[in-house]
């Protein structure tokens, strides 16, 4: 017996737990394709992936930040960073107001595509940045969330702690909320027990 012929024992009952979760995964699966979920995911994330700071049209999620923030925020770097926490908060809402993981990952798997589709240097660009670890470590470190995300917001800016931009931070993340909240909410998946 050779090293490429190396053998894997796996016992009777660990197979017999394996074979209970695919069933258990696979009847999820075939519900929500049957109820509508998994389509009705992927048009969430197709919809989400044209979120904008600016006004992108009838067929765009516009965050309406003009009427919140100074025009010194709409200069095109700021601009971007906004998009940038924009897509975060779509990811993170995604994650925590869909309950069943198969419809949250669906939907943002969906975003994802759509954006490598249609705006590909902008993809590449958060897909290897470091923003999202950022805003990441702002969930995790407790206390007044949107605050922390201000934070995390005015130091990819550049500007790390400078009020104004704390603020700004804080604003784009709640009007984000609401507005991803409504687009989630629009998007009328069923509920079906997730287990």
């Amino acid at each position: 017996m050779n090293e490429n012929d190396v053998k894997i024992y796996v016992s009777e009952k660990e197979m017999n737990k394996n074979a209970g979760e695919f069933s258990g995964n696979f009847e999820l699966v075939m519900a929500n394709r049957a109820n509508g979920n998994i389509d009705k995911a992927r048009k969430l994330g197709a919809s989400l992936a044209t979120i904008a700071p600016t006004d992108v049209g009838d067929e765009g999620i516009y965050v309406d930040i003009r009427n919140h923030l100074a025009p010194k925020f709409l200069m095109p770097d700021i601009l971007y960073q906004i998009r940038v926490l924009l897509v975060f908060a779509c990811e993170t809402l995604l994650q925590m107001e869909i309950p069943i993981e198969l419809l949250s990952t669906t939907a943002i798997a969906s975003m994802y595509s759509e954006m490598e589709k249609e705006m590909p240097g902008f993809y590449s660009n958060i897909s290897n940045g470091a923003a999202f670890t950022f805003y990441y470590l702002a969930i995790q470190k407790g206390g007044d969330l949107s605050r922390n995300i201000g934070e995390a917001f005015a130091m990819l800016c550049s500007v790390k702690n400078k009020e104004g931009f704390v603020l700004a931070g804080q604003t784009v993340w709640n009007i984000a909320v609401d507005v991803i909240e409504k687009e989630i909410e629009k998007a009328g998946l069923k509920e079906i027990c997730p287990e």
